[in-house]
């Protein structure tokens, strides 16, 4: 038996003693595959801030579902579906956000205007943009919530208002 077959059988049995209803067996296999649901999420949403919120969706779900899984030797497929059908509502929800709250142009960029001026900003704009994905990798978990909620706020996608109110509840 090969090392990946003896771990693909762990995980089996630590799946049919979750699906028995075992806590401890539950807890060992969401932490054992957190990583890898970090791993898919966190690329494929390039560093969001939303990758922790997609993460716990994923996992939730898993677990919900877990009794249905029927198979539990695929877990691990199983797993990675979801996140991939939890990635795919996240990119739609946010295409749709971004089409809603598109605001019209407040001026409409003069077609007379100075090629060579708007190129040079937009490539200093990038640039920033790239540095500044750059620096959130250095910042602790912590600062990075903190950074994402603030991030939501400039862009009108979160008011302090309902955070509060939500927070009173």
């Amino acid at each position: 038996m090969t090392q990946s077959q003896a771990v693909g059988h762990d995980v089996a049995r630590l799946v049919r003693d979750a699906q028995g209803g075992s806590a401890g067996a539950l807890d060992e296999l969401v932490a054992e595959h957190l990583p890898l649901v970090y791993n898919i999420i966190g690329r494929a949403l390039d560093g969001h801030p939303d990758v922790d919120d997609v993460v716990q969706e994923t996992m939730l779900r898993s677990i919900h579902a877990l009794g249905s899984l029927r198979e539990p030797d695929r877990y691990r497929s199983w797993l990675v579906t979801i996140a991939y059908r939890q990635i795919q509502l996240h990119l739609r929800s946010r295409g749709v956000t971004r089409l809603r709250h598109a605001a019209a142009p407040a001026e409409l960029p003069d077609p007379e205007g100075d090629f060579a001026e708007r190129a040079t900003a937009e490539i200093v704009v990038a640039d920033q943009r790239r540095e500044l994905v750059q620096a959130v990798h250095w910042l602790d978990d912590a600062d990075r919530t903190l950074l994402g909620l603030w991030w939501q706020e400039a862009a009108g996608e979160l008011y302090r208002g309902f955070m509060c109110s939500s927070l009173m509840v």
